[in-house]
């Protein structure tokens, strides 16, 4: 009730638009399906049950385990334990998240019903056993999970997938499976868990198939007609013309196998909700209908979103984190301003600084609101969960520190004049500090915590007066150090090590981009001579020169602390 006269009030004030904010729902039911360990056994017996029918019912008749149900039952068992083991040690972040678990799951099933596939399709069309290695779909799992769910998980699919499938082939032929599928199985994981172009996936499939070309000639499986003595006789054209098709077999289907991957991709980061650097890719498009908007209505949060990319990009790539994901993700994390375009500083320019009218409580709800905002055309846009999770927890619970200071400092001018008889004590404003605060949550990915510090060392950066390399190394210090003192960054998997080298990187490209400039030759009188450059400590003037609005004219530059911006930035 209380919150409708709230909004009522500040729907009257043109400050709400009177409606209810999106919000994103998320059910006990959901977080169980998520997260309960009851669903990760589910999902891991799933493993063995299937694993145990394929080989019972649809393996070779010469197969290890032919015939023995008990020990094919107990093998499966003892491999998907295993994985299991192996993730909670190396790796226990995939088992608290049942959609990895899913995923991998998935993918090791779907491989080995490919492969009986496959060999269903090798036996119906040629009678030569050694095609069986050669038309497996051994990249299937690895090239998904590697796309998926990165390097790691995916050599665990990639080995895993093989011992499942050296069950269901012909005994003898078991150990040349295993090398066949572990090598291109790793092969696949290598050339693809960095690949930003969809294209790359065939070029990928088609390496796959040479590495099990050059194992088959490895292992005997392709012989090399010059060395074949039978009836026919070395180099005979029936040799040539079996070793070819043998070679193309092997390509064309690792290159299917790719193809596959790639149609089947947007099904899987659709069902799994996962964003794929493939993806990240597309949505980097500066055409969107939002990006084109603040072009036009917020042209300084604009220019502040595509630096504040190129930080946060230079420092993913330096720690191993997304350096698209990052690069995307802050195109669109200030869009909420486009709400309220003229109260941030840096779409003000030389106008009047509209803060000027309003109390600083009610320029700290305008300025915390494009948060929401941003969060309301997030949804409204239906951008990427990820793109949704940075325009949240990019500035944490931090505090707008200017106006927090400036409500004090007013607080503390009225007290002066109720001292002095001029005002009434009920005069004296409440100041509330967390009426100041953002409201979180704080960074909890490590792409969003770059996101929130290159934002914080891009918008304090602009209200140096000269900005040399010291001036520089000891903001980005600052402002860390602030974070960390907060505990802004408690809930990312940010190490001390990976701080140093993301405060390292935000160096060596604030450096390049607030370089000084040389003087140029001007002639006068035919005689040339040089033009000295605007004096630093003017910020009027370094402001015309560099044609970006300057803070000085607006407010004083607030000291360091958990907001350097000044009125209206954020």
């Amino acid at each position: 009730m209380f919150d409708f006269f709230s909004q009522l009030r500040l729907k009257r004030q043109g400050f709400s638009s009177g409606k209810k904010r999106r919000k994103q729902r998320d059910s006990g039911l959901t977080r169980f399906l998520r997260e309960g360990p009851t669903v990760t056994v589910a999902l891991l017996s799933l493993l063995v049950v299937t694993a145990a029918f394929l080989t019972i019912y649809a393996s070779h008749p010469l197969s290890i385990f032919s015939a023995q149900p008990v020990k094919i039952a107990v093998v499966s068992l003892v491999l998907t334990l295993t994985l299991a083991i192996q993730l909670r040690v190396q790796n226990p972040e995939s088992l608290k998240r049942n959609s990895r678990v899913t995923l991998l799951v998935v993918a090791i099933i779907g491989q080995l019903l490919l492969l009986k596939f496959s060999e269903y399709l090798a036996d119906t069309f040629t009678q030569e056993g050694r095609f069986h290695f050669l038309v497996a779909p051994y990249a299937f799992a690895p090239m998904l999970l590697a796309l998926l769910l990165g390097r790691n998980l995916a050599i665990y699919g990639a080995i895993y997938a093989s011992l499942f499938g050296a069950m269901v082939v012909e005994g003898s032929l078991a150990f040349s499976f295993l090398v066949f599928s572990l090598v291109a199985g790793i092969v696949a994981v290598y050339l693809t868990h960095k690949v930003r172009r969809r294209g790359r996936l065939m070029t990928a499939g088609i390496y796959v198939g040479f590495a099990i070309v050059a194992v088959g000639f490895t292992l005997g499986v392709i012989q090399w007609p010059l060395f074949v003595n039978d009836a026919a006789g070395p180099g005979a054209p029936e040799h040539w013309d079996l070793m070819g098709r043998q070679a193309l077999a092997a390509i064309v289907v690792s290159s299917l196998t790719a193809i596959l991957v790639g149609g089947l991709l947007p099904i899987f980061e659709s069902a799994f909700r996962i964003t794929t650097d493939i993806s990240w890719i597309e949505l980097a498009d500066l055409n969107h209908p939002l990006l084109k908007r603040m072009t036009i209505e917020a042209p300084g949060t604009y220019h502040h979103s595509l630096v504040v990319a190129n930080l946060a990009e230079a420092a993913a790539e330096a720690i191993g984190a997304s350096p698209t994901q990052c690069r995307v993700c802050s195109y669109f994390h200030d869009i909420g301003k486009l709400s309220k375009p003229e109260y941030f500083i840096e779409n003000i320019g030389d106008g009047d600084n509209p803060h000027d009218d309003l109390t600083p409580t009610m320029s700290a709800l305008i300025v915390i609101a494009h948060v929401k905002d941003g969060v309301d055309l997030a949804l409204k846009y239906k951008l990427n969960r990820e793109i949704i999770a940075v325009i949240r927890e990019h500035h944490g619970t931090s505090m707008v520190q200017y106006f927090y200071h400036r409500a004090l400092k007013q607080r503390e001018e009225i007290e002066a004049l109720v001292r002095e008889g001029q005002e009434r004590a009920e005069d004296v404003p409440e100041v509330d500090r967390e009426g100041f605060r953002y409201p979180g949550p704080r960074p909890r990915s490590k792409e969003s915590a770059i996101i929130s510090l290159a934002d914080a060392v891009e918008s304090a950066s602009r209200c140096l007066q000269k900005a040399t390399p010291q001036k520089i190394e000891q903001l980005i210090d600052e402002i860390t150090r602030s974070r960390l003192r907060e505990g802004q960054l408690d809930e990312c998997p940010l190490t001390l090590q990976d701080l140093a080298t993301i405060k390292s990187s935000f160096y060596s490209t604030l450096r390049s981009m607030m370089h000084n400039r040389i003087s140029y030759p001007k002639v006068d009188g035919g005689v040339e001579r040089l033009e000295p450059a605007p004096p630093a400590e003017k910020p009027a003037q370094t402001a015309k020169a560099t044609e970006t609005p300057s803070p000085a004219p607006v407010a004083p530059t607030p000291a360091p602390g958990n907001d350097r911006k000044p009125a209206g930035a954020a």
